[in-house]
């Protein structure tokens, strides 16, 4: 299982379309081959942060969506709003047992 985060600041005024804009995105993301599902957070003390978790069967499914027509749609939404370059983690996880 492949968990991705992502990190990025936005100007306090522009949050809310950032949150709308994932949010809306979402399901079109979670229908997408492989993905097990994603979260979108903010920050309750930062006003300018947003974080976007997702959750993929595998790196091939995750590397299908980021050179797919969906990241680059809500990155051309997102990317004028951003205050900085967003941060990426990807982690590979294990079952425990």
């Amino acid at each position: 299982m492949i968990y991705v985060e992502v990190n990025f600041s936005v100007a306090p005024k522009d949050r809310t379309a950032a949150v709308d804009c994932l949010t809306k995105e979402a399901p079109v993301m979670q229908g997408l081959p492989g993905n097990r599902g994603c979260r979108v957070l903010v920050d309750p003390v930062a006003d300018d942060a947003v974080t976007l978790l997702h959750q993929w069967d595998d790196l091939a499914s995750l590397d299908a969506y980021r050179t797919g027509p969906l990241f680059a749609q809500v990155g051309g939404v997102l990317r004028p709003m951003m205050t900085g370059a967003p941060s990426t983690v990807v982690y590979e996880a294990s079952a425990i047992g």
